[in-house]
């Protein structure tokens, strides 16, 4: 073979390595001619019981910081859905930070999101939740929800005010995972969350950019705010039970959480349905005495939201109080350790072998239906409804 034809060969396979290259990088935007470089920081929500990616369908706000080394906030971005975009819906969207926003280095990154725009929520009726307006470290960023600025009358309880207004979702930072710099690399999948599920650890916190190279990160998220479907039912008189009737509440100081999720201590807080209404069985009610009369079921419906709970594993006595009284008497028929009772529905997901706290930060959608006789409660029942499953607890002080 002459020399010439041997320079011929070598620069024809020098050019195809190149195309192979180039093509590698072919799935990146269109105004983006190399391959890949920055910080490309996906999220991901299935912390849940479903352990499904709800992040779609649910999240239409998210606030992402970006801290250095020493905890001082570099960068910032802020996405919502509105009427007419929606990134947030679209699979594996991505915000970019490129190499002239962050500097090869090692990088800090926190993430809090609603269902939609912040600012729009402000603007909205009921209780808000409320952020900074100006984060410089990574410990300013404490979340605190409205409340009342006096507690109510003889009580060291401050009510959130609803206004028949559901709370807004609120998300924060469970952990972060993210893939080693790399060129040329092919956009990798979206992380799925996977244990340790401790909430907040630092060293999980940081992702590293690298010159010329892209990071790939996915923040996991974990819905704080919470929301429990209460139902009351008579045994004794049945017919004659209406919502109206009783003053369903949760008691817990959880106003405010911290830069890592953890609830401040605070005031203590006392929440009330921002929702209540009552249902009767009128399909031929229920018989008493056959033949001479019948008795028509009520049941008194309450719809309640609230922040984020702890539970204490050294003191089974500390957790958020259920209380429900009623109106015309001011007698106490049931008060729990809501943080306790919730718990128990972990059972229902037996082969997951959930943690109290994984339980409770996994689940957000809570089902109590109560039996009373007279004014005291006679059994509880915890349900899930996507399982048709529940657990009755009888009152043994009955």
């Amino acid at each position: 073979m002459t020399r010439f034809l041997q320079n011929i060969i070598v620069k024809t396979a020098c050019a195809l390595a190149i195309c192979s290259a180039a093509s590698s990088c072919s799935m990146m935007e269109d105004d983006n001619k190399g391959c890949p470089t920055g910080l490309y920081v996906r999220f991901v929500y299935d912390y849940n019981t479903q352990r499904a990616d709800m992040f779609r369908d649910h999240v239409g706000h998210v606030k992402l910081y970006v801290y250095d080394e020493n905890g001082n906030k570099v960068a910032e971005r802020s996405v919502s859905n509105t009427t007419g975009s929606a990134p947030l819906t679209q699979y594996g969207y991505s915000i970019h930070f490129t190499p002239e926003e962050l500097g090869p280095g090692k990088y800090r990154i926190q993430a809090v999101a609603m269902q939609r725009d912040w600012d729009e929520a402000l603007n909205r009726n009921g209780a808000k939740y409320r952020r900074p307006d100006n984060v410089a470290k990574a410990t300013d960023l404490q979340i605190h929800l409205d409340h009342a600025t006096a507690p109510v009358s003889g009580t060291n309880l401050f009510r959130v005010e609803h206004h028949s207004t559901p709370m807004d979702t609120l998300w924060h930072t469970l952990k972060v995972m993210s893939t080693d710099p790399a060129f040329g690399r092919k956009v990798p999948d979206i992380h799925s969350t996977k244990p340790p599920y401790s909430v907040y650890p630092l060293h999980e916190q940081y992702v590293t950019v690298a010159h010329e190279k892209a990071t790939y990160a996915t923040v996991s998220l974990i819905r704080d705010t919470k929301h429990l479907d209460l139902t009351l039912r008579q045994i004794d008189d049945p017919d004659n039970m209406f919502d109206t009737d009783y003053l369903v509440e949760i008691i817990e100081p959880n106003a405010s959480l911290d830069h890592d999720n953890a609830v401040l201590p605070g005031d203590s807080l006392l929440y009330s349905p921002y929702a209540q209404w009552t249902t009767r069985l009128d399909d031929g009610g229920i018989s008493i005495d056959p033949g001479n009369s019948v008795a028509y079921q009520r049941t008194a419906h309450y719809n309640l939201m609230f922040n984020r709970l702890i539970f204490d594993d050294k003191d089974p006595n500390k957790g958020a109080i259920l209380r429900i009284r009623r109106v015309q008497t001011g007698k106490v028929v049931a008060l729990m350790n809501l943080t306790q009772l919730l718990a128990q529905g972990r059972t229902a997901y037996e082969l997951q072998n959930y943690p109290p706290q994984e339980y409770l930060d996994r689940e957000y959608d809570y089902h109590l239906d109560f039996l009373l006789k007279g004014d005291a409660w006679a059994s509880c029942d915890i349900v899930i409804n996507v399982l048709s499953w529940s657990k009755r607890i009888q009152n043994t002080n009955l």
